[in-house]
Formats: structure tokens, C-alpha cells, sequence
């Protein structure tokens, strides 16, 4: 009798324990209002306890999260970091032509830094076009470099790695440029500039960071197109 008793405690014992744990289960609805979905919810994923769910509804820009209340307040918190109005940017945009050098010199000719010679065989350089353009993530910029070429780009915050786990988003200060186009303007029979793509890229910047692009055959060649991209620091976004 006496071990049937203990046997029937033990019982409401863990019956016990399981109802406080279904107690401490809470459930989170958050409402987006800036970012993705997808990206939230890649985010949120490890966070999750083993027992925690996460429901997706992107057509209503939802996430509802069932987990411990500890779980759910960190959700919370990480939430209200990423769900946030695009930040600004600023990106100068050059383009280079590689040449022959010339007897009498090259008109806009660019006395070439150690990179350039570096990556590129060339013996002289001059500018075709240069600008900065400043503007909010998410948004496609446009600007022409000289009347001959144009670079279209649109800057948005890095998109999530397969490399990870979850496919978390990189929380570093940098901008993706997918897709960056360079494109020469070429007038048509008619007159009209008509756009031919030279190169066709992604680009990931950090902040104060510049990147060189040959848009050539062949970094070997005598005559190439070098596009140079840098991020100019606007403090934090």
C-alpha cells in the first residue's frame, strides 16, 4: 500500500512539473511594418527552445512565435532592432579607362595607386566619369558616368548566407549592391541612346570600403574598363 502511495505522488509530481512548463509557454503575435519576413523570421529561428514554433504569415507581414516567456522577450527585443525604417547611404561611383600612354599625355589622365597597377596591366589610366550618389536602402539608384556610360544599383542590406545556420542575416554594417549594371549608352540609327550592359555584378560594401571591377576580357588586355566603388561612412544606420 505504502509503494503504491509513493508511486501515485510521484505521478502528480510530474504531472505537476509538465503543467508549470505549459504554464510558462507563451504565445507572440508581432506585426512588421519595415522589414522582410523572411529575414525576421531567419533571425528569430535560433533563438527558438526546442519545444518553441514559429508561424510565418507573409501575406499579412506576421510572425507568431509559441516559446518560453524568456525566449519570447529576447524575440522581442530582436525584433524591434531589425524592424526599422531603411537607413541611408552614400556611394562615390568612378570609372577608368585603361590606355596606351600617350606622347602628349592623356587627357583626364588618373596617376594610377598601387592597386591599380597591381590588378591591372596597364600603363596609364584616365577618368570617364565620376559621382556620388546618396540615398535610402531599398530604393534604385541611377547615374550616368561621362555621356557615354551609366551604373544602376540597388543598395540594400546584406542578404542572408546559406553558410549558416537558419540562413541568419549578417548584423555587420555593410550594403549590397545586387544587382550593379554598368551599362555603355550607344546611339541607334535613329539617334537614340540605346543602353548596351557591360557587367553585370554583386557588390558588398563595409563602410569606407572600395572595390575595384575590371569590366574588360582580360585583366591582361592593353585597353580596360576598371569601375571603382566606394562606400563613403554615414554613421549608423
Amino acid at each position: 500500500m505504502l509503494r503504491k502511495t509513493l508511486l501515485f505522488i510521484a505521478v502528480i509530481g510530474i504531472t505537476t512539473a509538465l503543467v508549470a512548463a505549459d504554464a510558462d509557454t507563451v504565445s507572440r503575435a508581432f506585426e512588421l511594418e519595415h522589414a522582410s519576413v523572411l529575414e525576421i523570421s531567419a533571425a528569430v529561428q535560433p533563438l527558438l527552445s526546442q519545444s518553441g514554433s514559429m508561424t510565418v504569415q507573409p501575406k499579412l507581414s506576421r510572425i507568431v512565435v509559441q516559446d518560453r516567456s524568456d525566449i519570447v522577450n529576447r524575440v522581442t527585443t530582436l525584433i524591434e532592432e531589425l524592424d526599422h525604417l531603411p537607413g541611408l547611404y552614400s556611394i562615390e561611383v568612378e570609372l577608368l579607362e585603361g590606355t596606351e600612354p600617350k606622347p602628349y599625355g592623356t587627357q583626364d589622365e588618373v596617376e594610377p595607386n598601387a592597386r591599380l597597377r597591381k590588378m591591372f596591366n596597364v600603363a596609364a589610366f584616365r577618368r570617364l566619369g565620376k559621382s556620388t550618389v546618396e540615398g535610402q536602402l531599398g530604393n534604385r539608384a541611377q547615374v550616368d558616368l561621362g555621356t557615354d556610360f551609366r551604373v544602376t544599383f540597388l543598395p540594400n542590406p546584406p542578404k542572408s548566407s546559406d553558410a549558416v545556420p537558419w540562413g541568419t542575416p549578417d548584423q555587420d554594417d555593410r550594403i549590397n549592391l545586387r544587382p550593379l549594371v554598368l551599362e555603355r549608352l550607344e546611339s541607334s540609327s535613329d539617334g537614340q541612346l540605346t543602353p548596351r550592359e557591360l557587367l553585370r555584378t554583386t557588390v558588398v560594401l563595409s563602410q569606407k570600403q572600395t572595390v575595384y571591377i575590371g569590366a574588360g576580357n582580360s585583366e591582361d588586355t592593353d585597353h580596360v574598363l576598371v569601375l571603382i566603388v566606394h562606400a563613403i561612412e554615414t554613421g549608423s544606420r
